[in-house]
């Protein structure tokens, strides 16, 4: 009975494990050292265990990735450009001038160094991206709806040109509702 547990002793003290500790990875312990001092036992693994990576299955993880990126790309330029193709149409309904935010006159000629299809702005051609520009719309068009609100309650608003697009149309939706007694006054 002695000698069959020490047998089992001496033979799970000579079963190597690999540690994972930081200081002393990849070296030979036995599983009973091992298992006191730490509490887990990680066998040692073969060349069979372990799976190699897959160049295959990379690369094709990888193109499904980068068309993921473009379809995403893709859509969101295409649903940009629409909504600011909408809030022109929108401006124009309601007589707001956005002249201002396209060049008026060419500035400057291609040039031999121009890579791509870079060039300088034409005339007719944002001065901003399609974001900014749709914003500047979205607010000029609240703006002209609240000024509208305004000069019908007689209230003053000209004091607030000199502040910027958005927070002129917070500061005179604050003055409608004070007179007005109206909370729910928002213009879209």
């Amino acid at each position: 009975m002695m000698s069959s547990a020490s047998s089992s002793v001496s033979s799970r003290a000579s079963q190597t494990t690999t540690t994972l500790s930081p200081r002393r990875a990849g070296t030979k312990r036995s599983s009973s050292t091992f298992q006191r001092k730490r509490g887990v036992a990680v066998p040692r693994a073969t060349i069979d265990d372990v799976s190699i990576f897959n160049l295959d299955s990379a690369a094709e993880a990888g193109v499904i990735i980068l068309l993921v990126r473009i379809i995403t790309l893709g859509g969101g330029k295409a649903a940009l450009s629409k909504q600011l193709e909408e809030q022109i149409e929108r401006a124009k309904e309601k007589n707001v001038d956005i002249s201002d935010l396209y060049y008026t006159e060419d500035q400057g000629e291609d040039a031999w160094y121009l890579i791509g299809d870079w060039r300088p702005p034409k005339k007719g051609d944002l001065k901003f991206g399609d974001g900014r520009t749709k914003e500047e719309i979205k607010y000029r068009i609240r703006w002209s709806e609240a000024i509208k609100v305004a000069i019908k309650n007689e209230i003053e608003y000209e004091d607030l040109n000199e502040f910027a697009s958005a927070k002129k149309f917070v500061e005179l939706r604050k003055r409608i509702r004070e007179k007005t007694k109206d909370d729910a006054f928002d213009v879209l």
